[in-house]
């Protein structure tokens, strides 16, 4: 199987990419900065948010049978610190950088019956406070997977949604941080491996799951927000600080 990875380097994204190369995959890891840990994987430096670097990984890739969309960062500031520029190139990587990868992706994918695995989150269906922007980036992926999923799947090719709830990363490091801290976590949200992340995400490819919720927090969370939306506004307010 050919695999193209995002956002590599590190984290769920470089957990994957092992585990794909592990198993004898041929592995096309992209990042800003990326080495080869493993004879399978080949590194092709790039920034997805950069439509030549998008074009010259996927040339790179060839005939992909599974793209696995993961770059992406967070972003933490209450509604009124939002800055709109700092808000369109967080856009730019987490919305547009998949989008028009799977464009280019699709002839392949469609001649090889393949998959594409959107790494959304737990906030691409429950915003919380502070966490408003990032989780426009991923309420606006989600919809996108879902018209894809409809459109494609004709052609045979399947499109994963994985939302993982907080996890052990460099991700909130790594996230732009305006007049609050990174990162939301209620009481009894554990924080995951991104081990597990890669585990949950290659089994739900091979299952050709439309959507896979990597914990009971994240089950909870989605289920509130969508079912029982006053009590989970209520859970809101209590998170403000």
């Amino acid at each position: 199987m050919r695999v193209v990875v995002t956002g590599a380097s590190s984290g769920i994204g470089r957990a994957i990419a092992l585990a794909c190369a592990r198993r004898g995959d041929t592995v096309f890891a992209s990042a800003r900065r990326v080495e080869s840990e493993h004879a399978n994987i080949v590194a092709v430096p790039s920034d997805v948010t950069r439509e030549d670097d998008r074009v010259r990984l996927i040339e790179t890739a060839g005939e992909i049978d599974l793209l696995i969309n993961n770059a992406g960062r967070g972003y933490y500031a209450a509604f009124r610190d939002i800055d709109v520029r700092e808000l369109d190139a967080l856009f730019q990587l987490n919305v547009v950088a998949p989008v028009r990868l799977t464009q280019l992706a699709l002839p392949a994918l469609e001649r090889r019956r393949g998959i594409v695995v959107m790494m959304s989150s737990v906030a691409g269906v429950a915003a919380s406070p502070k966490m408003g922007a990032y989780a426009a980036s991923k309420f606006a992926l989600e919809a996108l997977a879902v018209a894809l999923r409809a459109e494609v799947e004709d052609a045979g090719v399947s499109v994963v949604v994985v939302r993982p709830g907080p996890v052990d990363t460099p991700f909130r490091e790594n996230s732009v941080t305006r007049g609050t801290d990174a990162g939301v976590r209620p009481p009894g949200a554990r924080a995951q491996s991104a081990e597990a992340i890669a585990e949950y995400t290659l089994r739900a490819a091979a299952r050709r799951s439309p959507v896979i919720e990597t914990s009971a927090f994240v089950r909870v969370a989605s289920f509130g927000a969508r079912a029982v939306p006053p009590i989970f506004r209520a859970a809101l307010r209590r998170m403000r600080g």
